[in-house]
């Protein structure tokens, strides 16, 4: 009997010998397992630039020192460009903050410039064109919705807020029947047209020098290589309120329509 239970044993264990891999086992110490939730983008974000009106109310007392015969804007190309650097909250949520300059305007028809000089008010000398371009630097705060489709491709939904600080705020005349050439619109004599952003004949700014702008975003990530995506958004972006600082009637909301294309690396 003893001597049945050494062979089964043996034969059992002899079984369990052959169905074992024969494949090296490997171990792998911290070091060798990225863990990280960090990661930074570059973003290239090309866009149609233009701006609306909120509450326009055209003077009508006589004292009138600009008027717009038009309310629509003709836009401009304009551009964003920076970083941004991401931290994964969970696998679908990653909250992101970064640096971006900003450069875009617009073209406004139909400004009625009146005669700030003439004896008797409204006396109006015609009615222009003027290009008003904007230069900002902005700090975006992002909270991106990732969902993974495929292992190479993810769906991706971008509300976002953006610090915006106005570096500069420029607005010329433009065309060759503009009221005064190659003079800037400060010191301009007819700057009721213009003095929305300026007091009449210094530098002294009548724009907001901070603001904020809501924006959205909708878009694709594509895996290309081993922690680096390409992203590809459609965009669209508004001023939380108007760059006016001190104005009689009128206030200019900025927006844009456009695309961001960028990289993104996984640290």
């Amino acid at each position: 009997m003893m001597n049945k239970l050494i062979i089964i044993l043996a034969l059992g264990l002899s079984g369990f010998a052959y169905g074992q891999t024969e494949d090296t086992i490997e171990y792998f110490t911290d070091s060798d397992i990225s863990d990280t939730r960090f990661s930074i983008a570059g973003i290239y974000a090309p866009s149609f630039s233009s701006r609306r009106l909120a509450l326009y109310e055209p003077q009508t007392d006589g004292n009138e020192i600009y008027a717009l015969t038009n309310e629509d804007a003709i836009g401009v190309l304009g551009q964003r460009y920076g970083i941004i650097t991401y931290y994964e909250l969970r696998d679908i949520f990653h909250l992101g903050i970064g640096f971006i300059t900003d450069q875009s305007g617009y073209v406004t028809n139909g400004f009625e410039v009146f005669n700030q000089n003439a004896a008797v008010q409204p006396s109006s000398i015609g009615s222009y064109a003027a290009r008003t371009d904007i230069q900002a630097i902005t700090v975006p705060i992002q909270m991106i919705f990732h969902t993974q489709m495929t292992d190479s491709w993810a769906l991706q939904v971008i509300p976002s807020y953006d610090l915006t600080f106005y570096q500069k705020i420029d607005r010329n005349w433009i065309g060759e029947d503009s009221p005064i050439q190659g003079v800037d619109f400060q010191n301009d004599d007819v700057l009721g047209a213009l003095g929305t952003m300026y007091q009449r004949g210094s530098t002294i700014k009548y724009h907001k020098g901070f603001n904020g702008t809501i924006g959205f975003a909708l878009g694709n990530e594509f895996t290309i290589a081993n922690n680096l995506v390409c992203t590809v958004r459609g965009e669209f972006r508004l001023s939380a309120l108007p760059i006016n600082k001190a104005d009689i009637g009128l206030s200019e909301v900025p927006y844009s329509v456009g695309g961001a294309f960028g990289f993104r690396y996984y640290l």
